[in-house]
């Protein structure tokens, strides 16, 4: 058994366990095993990268544990910090895509799909926030810059795989797809229209997203050769 392995199989059960508790309805128990897939992620980063990690990557990590933490404590401020949590995260994500993205040379062949991209990723957010969403926890103008936010680093993704086609990148755009599944789906079941579908898919795709995410991370190292800063 590869080192790596107990950490990956405690986030599969805990991934597991978290949607049976949905399922039973027990919300509390859902938090608590959610809390657990982070740390474990993490470890299993470290462990395959040989305990090595940017400044940059351990933040992102950071940052999805407190949310976790703030989801848990449900406290007042749980919402805001949940909130911005994720939004920080988005834009260090979309800077790393971003950077990527710089490096390679685009032609008038590319303008059909980045137009098509930029018009559907744009329509998604566009009738998301378009629809009436009742009791908002937050100001409706910070769900329009996290719509704007995560459509870009949806977008700058997409164009990163279409561009390169490598494992990496091909990671990095199915982690960036689960996130707007997660978000739109989180929208719409707690502002729009409470269906249970709905909470298991935002569940699903959330810890799918965590996955694909740390294979896109790890792929990268591979190719830039693990440096760090």
């Amino acid at each position: 058994m590869k080192a790596s392995t107990p950490s990956l199989i405690l986030f599969f059960v805990t991934s597991i366990l978290a949607i049976i508790f949905k399922l039973l309805d027990h919300d509390m128990l859902v938090l608590y095993t959610k809390s657990m897939i982070i740390p474990s992620l993490f470890i299993y980063y470290l462990v395959c990268n040989n305990y090595k990690i940017s400044s940059l990557k351990a933040i992102i990590f950071l940052a999805f544990f407190v949310r976790d933490v703030f989801n848990t404590l449900r406290i007042g401020e749980s919402a805001m910090g949940s909130f911005l949590c994720v939004l920080f995260v988005y834009v260090l994500l979309l800077c790393i895509a971003l950077k990527e993205w710089k490096s390679f040379q685009f032609g008038f062949k590319d303008a059909i799909p980045f137009i098509f991209l930029v018009f559907f990723l744009s329509l998604i957010c566009y009738s998301v926030l378009n629809l009436k969403l009742e009791n908002l926890e937050l100001d409706f103008s910070l769900y329009a810059v996290f719509g704007v936010i995560l459509t870009l680093l949806s977008l700058i993704s997409i164009i990163n795989y279409i561009k390169s086609g490598s494992y990496a990148f091909f990671n990095g755009m199915l982690m960036s797809i689960c996130f707007i599944i997660t978000d739109v789906f989180f929208v719409l079941y707690k502002f729009y229209f409470y269906n249970y579908a709905f909470t298991l898919v935002s569940l699903i795709t959330q810890f799918l997203s965590y996955f694909f995410m740390v294979n896109y991370f790890l792929e990268k190292d591979k190719e830039d050769g693990a440096v760090y800063s």
